[in-house]
Formats: structure tokens, sequence, C-alpha cells
């Protein structure tokens, strides 16, 4: 279904009923049916809702689109659903999206997990030196579109892991990065890439929620980002898994619904 935020449309799947919902943000490229093998791993009792972040999926072009004015927009979707409490799941991007959130509005957060996340970048000096690299990709995608931009992103190293996937998940997954617009992944990019978002790290000691950090043991950056993170954070718990890289939830879907299912229910 389509809800409206303001003057922003967008695309909610909702399945199954129970107190605390357990709503899904995806990563860049990616789309909420990225979670699809993870939530038929989940036990049928537990309500799922999954949303296709701006410039993604169904959700479509929705002009640039901030941190901030994504946080506030989630807060009016929840609002337009009835729900006060949720346990929210992040993925990359959408882990800092999560994060971000709960650093807003975290009266809506029970509970919250995050996925090769990070809380941004610390300097100035870094997040400018970001800002460039993903104004290349904006370059690449206005130019010679989405194919030739997204056969360059599954080259980058984060992704390495997922050649080990079946031809089959691995095209698949190509299907769906291919899906979306070089104006909706530009306008991503541009308003919720890391050089652009807030820098979480000197208010983490501040989060007084229940936080699960997941990492791939073999997704090295992210696996020190997170070890990081977990010092700073007040109630944070931290599971690295085995042989795998930065998405975990398509490189063993049913251990990562495992891993969520024990720490929300």
């Amino acid at each position: 279904m389509r809800v409206a935020a303001g003057p922003r449309k967008y695309w909610i799947e909702d399945n199954g009923e129970s107190n605390i919902p357990l709503v899904f943000l995806h990563g860049f490229t990616g789309s909420s049916h990225t979670f699809d093998e993870v939530i038929s791993s989940l036990p049928p009792s537990v309500r799922t809702i999954t949303i296709d972040m701006p410039g993604h999926g169904e959700t479509g072009e929705l002009g640039i689109t901030t941190m901030e004015q994504f946080s506030r927009d989630l807060s009016v979707l929840l609002n337009k659903l009835g729900l006060s409490k949720i346990d929210l799941v992040g993925y990359s991007m959408g882990g800092r999206a999560a994060l971000s959130f709960a650093m807003l509005y975290p009266g809506y957060i029970d509970k919250l997990i995050l996925e090769s996340a990070s809380p941004g970048l610390v300097s100035s000096e870094q997040q400018l030196a970001r800002q460039a690299k993903d104004q290349a990709f904006i370059n690449k995608l206005q130019s010679q579109g989405v194919e030739a931009f997204i056969n360059d992103w599954e080259q980058v190293p984060l992704f390495h892991t997922q050649r080990k996937l079946s031809e089959e998940v691995q095209q698949r997954i190509r299907r769906e990065r291919l899906s979306h617009t070089a104006v909706g992944l530009s306008q991503s990019l541009e308003g919720m890439g890391t050089g652009k978002q807030p820098s979480w790290w000197n208010q983490l000691p501040d989060l007084n929620k229940e936080v699960l950090l997941i990492v791939g043991q073999q997704d090295e950056k992210f696996v020190q980002l997170n070890q990081e993170m977990d010092k700073q954070l007040p109630q944070s718990t931290y599971s690295e898994v085995k042989g795998v890289g930065h998405a975990i939830h398509v490189e063993e879907p049913r251990i990562f619904a495992k891993i969520v299912e024990e720490f929300v229910v």
C-alpha cells in the first residue's frame, strides 16, 4: 500500500499481527523484497513491515530526501499505521537511517537491530571526501545510466563474498539493483549518503535502547566500526556471523532471522 507522509508517498507492506511489529529498512540499491527470505524464516506470529526507501522500489523518486526528513516521514507513517512502538531493523544505508530515527525519535523504539551499519563519519574532512566520492557515482548514473553504475557497484569489495552465492541468488540481487532509476539512486546518494548524514558518534552513549549489532566476519571494516559502536552504546549486543560479508541477511538469511528472532521475541 502507498502511504503519504506530507508531500512524499512511501510503499509499505504490512504482514501479520502483533503488539510490537518488526519494521525493516533496506540498503542502497535494494528494496523491501531483499528481506523476503528472512521474513519467511520468522514465526508467523511476528508482524513485519517493510518500507521501500526514498529513490528505491515502489516508493521511487521522491526528490532529494535527507536523513532528518526521512526520520520525520517515518514518524508520520507509523502514526498513520497506529503504531507507537516498533522494533526497527536496518541494513547498511537502512541501518544508518534506523539509527538516525532512533536518535531523533527514540520514543518509538523498543529494540533496534543494526546490520552492517555505521553512525556516519567523524570529521567534516571525511564527510567532504565521501560527498566527492558519491558525486562521482551520481555523475556516472546521470551520464551512463543504471546498468553501467551497477556493473561497477557490484565490484565494490563489500560485496565480494556474494560471489559465493548461487547463480540464481546473484541474478535475483542484480535484477533488484537494476530495477531502480538513475534519478532515484542519484537522489538517494544526494540526500542520504554517508557524507551527508549527521554523525551520531558522540551521541551513542545517550541512546538508552537495547541495540543489536550484526556484522559479517569477513566484512573487516564494519567489524571494526561495530566493535567501537559496541563500546559506546550503553545497552548493546554484538553478533558476528562467521563466513559472510556485508549483507548477512542475503548470504545467510535463516541465521540472520534466528538472531533477530531471539533478540526481539
